[in-house]
């Protein structure tokens, strides 16, 4: 399946001839289009004075003879191409993709801040499974009480598929060093050199750790170690008669004032006040 996306497009009530109004609110306006053209790969015709963001998504892609470059266009034939169109108003499309701006197709991110528009031909191509379904489902919605929100939920849908870098994934061999690494660690949390020595277990070089604990845990290897000493630490402030000093050598920190420090900010209390305080303190570990 490929889809297109242009910067500008119709006016959002001129339907091109032969489309299939599937919903229209104020922020887009979903359509299904048929026409036969003379050229296997014309997408359909834009009239380019409104600055809606459309989304172009072919149902019929043409035979790979078609997509030799250069290609021949022969008089006599006659092409079909099945479209379901989404345009999307821009406002609506930026303020989708601000949040997670940083997760956006690196081409859209001046669109996204406001520094230009959306590229005029701009092809986006996607081999996820997923957006067939999606498709598939905005041609033929369920019987739901209410379209325009299933619809909302489709476009959404789509724009997260189309408009963002494919997540990363953590593959089998380096997930399992992962699970060990994260094992080690939490049996060797009074160990100051944990976090070097789980790294030597993996075996793997510094940055690939640091990517893995990026894509599988969301977060570095030095904070998931941090939260791990912190939450041992409030189990043993509370179940156990260890004094602070103590505690704070069986998670790994050598300096009292150190590990004060850290705890303080995990719990926004001392360790001291976070054992006089129990009834806080079954809220605060849930966090």
């Amino acid at each position: 399946m490929r889809a297109m996306a242009i910067a500008e497009s119709l006016p959002i009530q001129g339907l091109p001839p032969g489309a299939r109004l599937l919903c229209e609110t104020e922020a887009f306006l979903v359509f299904e289009r048929r026409f036969y053209s003379d050229d296997p790969l014309r997408a359909q015709e834009f009239a380019r004075e409104h600055g809606w963001v459309e989304f172009v998504l072919s149902l019929r892609p043409p035979d790979p003879e078609h997509l030799t470059c250069p290609r021949t266009l022969r008089s006599d034939v006659r092409y079909l191409h099945h479209h379901l169109v989404v345009r999307v108003a821009p406002d609506y499309l930026r303020a989708l993709l601000k949040p997670e701006e940083s997760r956006v197709l690196e081409a859209l991110q001046p669109f996204v801040r406001g520094e230009q528009a959306l590229p005029e031909n701009f092809y986006l191509m996607t081999s996820h499974p997923l957006l067939t379904g999606v498709v598939e489902s905005m041609l033929t919605p369920p019987p739901v009480g209410s379209l325009r929100l299933f619809y909302e939920a489709k476009v959404r849908e789509l724009i997260a598929y189309l408009c963002f870098r494919e997540p990363e994934v953590v593959p089998a061999h380096d997930d399992a060093r992962l699970r060990e690494a994260l094992m080690y660690l939490q049996a060797h949390l009074s160990d100051p050199h944990v976090l070097r020595k789980a790294f030597e277990q993996m075996p793997l070089s510094q940055r690939h750790c640091q990517r893995l604990f990026r894509v599988a845990l969301g977060c570095s290897p030095s904070e998931y170690l941090t939260e791990l000493r912190m939450r041992k630490a409030a189990q043993l402030l509370l179940n156990s008669d260890l004094t602070i000093s103590e505690i704070a050598l069986e998670v790994g920190y050598l300096s009292l004032s150190h590990f004060s420090s850290v705890f303080r900010q995990r719990f926004g209390v001392s360790p001291r006040e976070f054992r006089r305080n129990p009834r806080a303190v079954g809220a605060t570990l849930e966090e």
